[in-house]
């Protein structure tokens, strides 16, 4: 245990305060104390500290994994979110799904029929766009899964990494064989920069250590591409020395540079945005695709730790687009009569995937956007009732003190309805109203809420940090 660590815990609000002074009295008499000096005390108590600590790490690490009821109560909760995310995105989801479907049919069918040729033949075009376009539909896939699962920024995230396929394939396929040779070779010289890497930091990973044969060995391979492609290729690992040569730009390429030729710079909007999704930056942590809001109407705050039914369209319209550009710049390399066909038919399909997901987007912004102001609207019964666990706003002590009834069961079997149904105070049916009078000291039920808020309020909230002018 690290002594900095325990040194940190406040004793006088810690769970395990009771658990150490247990095993002080054990471990120290009273005719003991007096021969310990202050050092060994504190070693009693460092000792005590850590004991107690592991044996409550240990109960709840078993607490955890013996929890049967509470992983099946997220289960349940995730099936009936499902259920309400596919009433809402499942018609564009699945013209998605198609449209990865359909691509993947068409990378298997074209490598099928060209691929062996392709590789026999040196096409080195071919072999690159036939590899980034099956990573491509594997992603699409990822993208699917993270939104039919209610991740709209994961799916952003992924998407990053699609839009990246995109403007590679778009630049191998303008730049042909020779782009696409150092393309296909370049991965022995990002592996020697890796392995370098492992090298430097083997020792504190605690991972097998890398033998200096295999550094020599790579490092060979990287001279033989340097040979062979020139210096341009070897650019320290950073993924981009590949397209040196064929880069027309100033300075060494870069994804930024390659998107411009290919008339993809377009998209860098989003692409900016999705890469806060990827980083642990201050926009991409508070500013979430899945947080719905509305400027001009009061909100709760929400921190999003889950799924959301907000913000898949973005992520989802542009994942059609750029699964398209991919499937395209692969067609192209074999065109005919059924590849156009293929390829005008994605593009129809793509329109109808953006309007899906943009109409689907516009009903739930209009949806929510009346449920906020609904709850913006909500008067304090309201919020006591929607936002107070009822254990904890009708305390046993409240209910003994103003009511007839001795706890909260009492009172909720005396009621004509059952409390979690009761949402709104100003309209309490009469019957609950009979049974408030006539079992305690209120008129009415929303004068009973209004007292057991007060009394919630004093009890859980430090009023002394208000400054309250009696005036």
């Amino acid at each position: 245990m690290n002594e900095d660590l325990t040194d940190d815990i406040d004793l006088s609000k810690d769970t395990l305060v009771d658990a150490v002074r247990h095993e002080l009295a054990e471990q120290i008499d009273e005719d003991q104390l007096d021969n310990l000096g202050e050092e060994d005390i504190q070693n009693i108590v460092q000792e005590s500290m850590e004991r107690s600590i592991e044996e409550l790490a240990l109960h709840t690490y078993e607490r955890i994994l013996s929890d049967d009821e509470g992983l099946e109560r997220y289960h349940e909760t995730i099936e009936g979110f499902q259920e309400i995310l596919e009433d809402r995105w499942g018609e564009p989801l699945e013209l998605l799904e198609r449209l990865i479907v359909w691509s993947m049919e068409c990378g298997r069918a074209i490598n099928q029929d060209h691929g062996f040729q392709a590789r026999r033949n040196e096409n080195y075009r071919f072999q690159a766009l036939v590899h980034l376009h099956s990573r491509s539909v594997q992603v699409a896939l990822e993208i699917h899964h993270l939104l039919k699962g209610g991740f709209a920024d994961g799916a952003f995230a992924r998407w990053r990494s699609l839009y990246e396929l995109s403007i590679t394939s778009s630049f191998i396929s303008n730049h042909g064989d020779e782009t696409a040779e150092r393309f296909l070779s370049y991965h022995n010289i990002w592996e020697y920069y890796f392995a370098e890497t492992y090298r430097e930091h083997q020792d504190n990973l605690n991972v097998e250590p890398l033998e200096p044969e295999v550094l020599e060995e790579l490092e060979e391979m990287k001279d033989e591409l340097v040979k062979q492609f020139g210096k341009s290729i070897d650019d320290n690992g950073y993924g981009s020395g590949w397209a040196a040569e064929a880069h027309t730009g100033n300075g060494g390429p870069s994804l930024h540079s390659m998107k411009e030729e290919v008339d993809l710079e377009h998209l860098t909007p989003y692409y900016k945005l999705a890469c806060e999704s990827v980083h642990a930056g201050s926009k991409g942590t508070l500013d979430r695709l899945g947080i719905i809001r509305h400027e001009d109407i009061e909100q709760p705050d929400v921190l999003l730790s889950g799924p959301s039914n907000g913000g898949l369209n973005l992520p989802g319209q542009l994942t059609a687009i750029s699964l398209a550009q991919v499937t395209t710049a692969l067609l192209m390399m074999h065109l005919n009569s059924p590849s156009l066909a293929d390829m005008l038919g994605m593009q129809m399909l793509v329109d109808d995937i953006e309007q899906g997901f943009a109409e689907a987007s516009e009903a739930l912004e209009q949806d929510d956007r009346k449920a906020t102001k609904e709850w913006a609207n909500q008067d304090i019964v309201d919020i006591s009732l929607n936002c107070i666990d009822p254990s904890d706003l009708f305390s046993k002590p409240f209910l003994k003190k103003h009511t007839e009834f001795d706890s909260l069961p009492e009172f909720r079997d005396a009621l004509p309805v059952d409390l979690d149904d009761v949402k709104n105070g100003d309209s309490v049916d009469p019957e609950t109203d009979e049974v408030v009078q006539a079992d305690s000291e209120f008129d009415s039920f929303q004068d009973l809420v209004d007292t057991a808020l007060e009394s919630w309020v004093h009890r859980n909230v430090d009023l002394s940090e208000f400054d309250i002018d009696d005036n």
